[in-house]
Parts: structure tokens; sequence; C-alpha cells
């Protein structure tokens, strides 16, 4: 057994938890601003490499870029870490300050689109299974903006008629003129 530094410890090629491929292990032991070449025949896996790198991303704590190559392959490189205590003083702040009025504006049109088409599909629905439904299909932006933009359009709408909400339920009226 033998006793090691600080600096020793880091520059061990450190293998994950349980049956790590070679690709897993070089990316987790990226320093920042090193970069990987993964040639195809090192990969065997039917998805791409970005799935195992965002996988890493979230479970590590890490931040990569990661590309395909022309001639085939990837690349990957690693830009830095993610600070999850700045992460959470984000989330603790309100909505408002954390998309930008246009970006905002441009996620209620395209969630009123989506909505509406769905409402003409379905007739009748639960709010919650929209609401679920709007969460998947915008999984790009944070799931309680889009929760929050999906109750001012449901009210919005209902105020203006083009919906009812009647027992957590919403339905398009039937008009008689």
């Amino acid at each position: 057994m033998k006793k090691l530094t600080s600096d020793e410890y880091d520059q061990l090629p450190i293998r994950g938890k349980g049956r790590s491929s070679n690709v897993f292990n070089s990316i987790v032991n990226l320093q920042i601003g090193e970069a990987l070449l993964i040639e195809q025949k090192d990969w065997k896996r039917k998805a791409s490499p970005s799935t195992l790198v965002r996988y890493i991303e979230k479970n590590h704590d890490m931040r990569f870029t990661c590309g395909s190559l022309a001639g085939g392959g990837w690349a990957v490189r690693r830009i830095g870490e993610i600070n999850k205590e700045a992460l959470h003083k984000d989330a603790s702040k309100t909505t408002e300050n954390n998309i930008p009025g246009a970006e905002r504006l441009q996620l209620k049109s395209d969630l009123v689109v989506f909505y509406l088409g769905r409402m003409a599909f379905h007739k009748i629905e639960r709010i919650e299974d929209s609401i679920k439904a709007s969460v998947g299909h915008f999984w790009k932006s944070d799931s309680g903006i889009v929760k929050e933009l999906f109750y001012e359009i449901i009210k919005s709408l209902e105020e203006q008629g083009h919906i009812v909400i009647e027992n957590e339920k919403t339905y398009i009226p039937l008009r008689r003129n």
C-alpha cells in the first residue's frame, strides 16, 4: 500500500463504478480544456457519444462540448464544471428574471399553438395531462416556467371564452349563433 499526495491522486486514471468503458473513463478523466477524439472503431453503441456525454454532465457535474466529425468519429472537449450552488440560487429567483422578455414571449406563443392543437385534437382533456405533455414537448425550457405560462394561457383563454374549465378538465365550448 502507498500513501498518495493530492497531485498524485489527480493524475490517476480513475475508473467509474461498475463496468465502465474506456471511452467513459477517458471522458470522465478529461481536465478542463482537454479534448478527446473518439473514432468509429472505438464506439460500438447504437446511440452517438453525445448521449454518454450528457449523462456524464448530469451525474458528474462537468460541462462538455461534443460534435460529430465530417470524416467520421466524434470530438469531445471539457469546458468546465457545473456549479450546482449557482443553479439552485438561479432557480430560487423569480421566473421573470430567468428568461429575457423576447424568449419568454416566444415560448408563450409556442405553448399557445401547442395547447390549441392538442385541444383541437382531443376536444376535452384533463389539465394535468396537458401540463405533462407541454413540459415534455418543451423539454429544453425550465419546467417551472412552462407550467407558469401554461396556467397564464388557460386563464386567458377561459376569460376570452375560447375554452371552458370544469372539474380540472378543459374543453372547447360549442357556440350557438
